[in-house]
């Protein structure tokens, strides 16, 4: 093994077991005294940063996903992928942004997004925002009389739709499957029809 792929994994194993700092920059309260912190970037490989997860994850029971601009995505589907692996996790969801100033002009400043997202086995708090039930597909509950109008409308709009009989149809003298030419084309190119 290098040399430098042994500081890396050395420098995970820290990253994960430090729990003072993380607390600092995550925007989630009340989260547990261990859990295991994981970074996703844009070029990360997810079965990379998947199976150190998943080898980590018994002995802290929570986990914080954190992605950054264009890493959000991969680290929301890591997150969704941990969630089938390991059933009955509790998830806490923040999303926030960060200035950042250009080396070269101090009046620009961009806005970076970040997301931080914890599964857990044991929750502190439930009605905290951004907190998703184990088993909660995410669905919102509608009520029996929203959903009926709503398939009444859906049906009353698709009988209203025109219908065209078969002999129309063929009247029109569309020819399905054939290629379509130009109108001002090549005459030889035109189909002949049989009389």
């Amino acid at each position: 093994m290098g040399r430098s792929k042994l500081k890396k994994r050395l420098k995970r194993k820290v990253e994960a077991e430090s729990t003072e700092e993380p607390q600092h920059k995550v925007p989630i309260k009340n989260l547990p005294e261990k859990f295991v912190w994981m970074h996703v970037k844009s070029g990360t490989k997810m079965r990379n940063v998947f199976a150190f997860a998943l080898k980590e994850f018994p002995s802290h029971n929570s986990i914080v996903w954190t992605g950054i601009g264009q890493g959000i995505s991969k680290a929301i589907s890591c997150a969704e992928l941990f969630k089938r692996h390991h059933e009955g996790l509790h998830q806490v969801t923040k999303l926030c942004y960060t200035k950042l100033e250009s080396k070269e002009d101090t009046a620009d400043k961009n806005r970076v997004p970040h997301i931080h997202i914890l599964l857990t086995k044991n929750i502190k708090d439930p009605t905290e925002p951004g907190y998703q039930a184990p088993g909660d597909g995410g669905e919102f509950p509608e009520k029996k009389e929203a959903a009926e109008s709503k398939t009444c409308t859906a049906l009353e709009s698709a009988g209203s739709a025109p219908s065209i009989d078969v002999e129309e149809f063929t009247a029109t003298k569309l020819r399905i499957g054939l290629k379509r030419f130009k109108q001002d084309g090549n005459p030889s190119k035109k189909i002949k029809h049989e009389n």
